[in-house]
C-alpha cells in the first residue's frame, strides 16, 4: 500500500512546522464567530432567539455562547447594527 500523505523521517527529511502566532489565530476565530452570530441573530425571529438555537444554527459551542452572552438581552443586542 502506498502512503500518500506527508511523511517525516529519514526518507523525506524532517520538516519543521511554521511558527504560529496564537494571538492572531484567536483574533481571527473571534471575528469569524462574531460574524456568524450576528448573521444568524439577524435572521432569527425574536421569539426563537436563544442560546441553544444559536449554537445549533452556527456551530459555536453552547458554553462559549452562555459565557459571552449570558442573558437573552445580550443575544438580542447582536441583532442591532454595530456603530
Amino acid at each position: 500500500m502506498k502512503f500518500r500523505g506527508t511523511r517525516y523521517g529519514r526518507w523525506y527529511g524532517a520538516r519543521r512546522k511554521k511558527p504560529r502566532d496564537h494571538r492572531v489565530i484567536a483574533s481571527e476565530r473571534n471575528m469569524r464567530r462574531t460574524r456568524l452570530l450576528v448573521d444568524a441573530a439577524r435572521q432569527a425571529d425574536p421569539t426563537e432567539l436563544n442560546h441553544e438555537w444559536l449554537a445549533d444554527r452556527t456551530g459555536v459551542p453552547l458554553g462559549y455562547l452562555v459565557w459571552r452572552y449570558p442573558t437573552a438581552a445580550d443575544l438580542r443586542a447582536l441583532r442591532s447594527p454595530s456603530p
